[in-house]
């Protein structure tokens, strides 16, 4: 097969549970931490560390998508520290709420962050404790995918990813039980799955996400069949 890549930006929805950031961040904003960004997966590999693995800080409105990344782009020009920052929404007290996805810096330096965007005019919700609970976040990110097989890609950026095409749109209540009757109907079900979209010139590409550290193709072809099977009986 001819080889074909997509670069796009794009759309991943999925759930995680939240909490109150335990660790000392030295700022007032609320800072939530997710301690398993990928629930579904219960790889071993992932060890245990101090650096938060994904952090959402939360703002005080819900703003565009344009005006986080060029934030995020503007603090980058001088910013001494490493960091990825997304524009996200998440549930927050049963209403929607803004956020930054935030990965790849130490909780320490997470306030020097947070001083940086609100000189960008960012305002962020004040810090409280927020008990663990699940919310479903949407993350806008920048994709670069490539095909490998028919109807299925890899992370060009991000090894253990993989991304299966759909043929429809699924609705969260849809696919979170066609991945959940997957995973209890197959042997190999260690793998975690979120939905993502992302756009070609033809319109929106609709794709389920699948994160597994020692996947193979044969799994992903069966994992596939699994979810293409399942939509024809929606």
């Amino acid at each position: 097969m001819e080889k074909h890549t997509l670069s796009s930006i794009g759309v991943i929805s999925k759930k995680e549970n939240l909490a109150s950031v335990e660790h000392e961040t030295y700022t007032n904003a609320l800072i939530l931490e997710s301690l398993y960004p990928f629930p579904g997966y219960n790889g071993t590999t992932v060890p245990d560390r101090t650096d938060p693995k994904s952090l959402f800080l939360i703002t005080k409105f819900i703003y565009g998508d344009d005006k986080v990344i060029r934030s995020v782009k503007n603090i980058k020009k001088n910013f001494p520290h490493f960091f990825d920052g997304t524009p996200s929404l998440i549930n927050l007290f049963n209403k929607p709420a803004g956020a930054i996805r935030l990965k790849y810096l130490p909780y320490n330096l997470v306030g020097e962050l947070v001083e940086a965007f609100r000189e960008q005019g960012i305002s962020f919700a004040k810090a409280r404790q927020v008990n663990s609970y699940s919310s479903i976040i949407k993350i806008s990110k920048y994709f670069n995918i490539e095909r490998i097989s028919e109807g299925i890609w890899h992370d060009s950026n991000w090894k253990e990813m993989y991304y299966i095409s759909l043929p429809v749109q699924l609705r969260w209540n849809s696919f979170e039980k066609i991945t959940s009757s997957i995973k209890h109907n197959v042997e190999d079900n260690n793998f975690d799955a979120a939905l993502t979209t992302m756009y070609d010139n033809e319109g929106v590409c609709d794709f389920v996400r699948i994160y597994d550290e020692v996947c193979c193709q044969g799994k992903l072809l069966f994992i596939q069949e699994k979810y293409l099977d399942a939509i024809k009986y929606l």
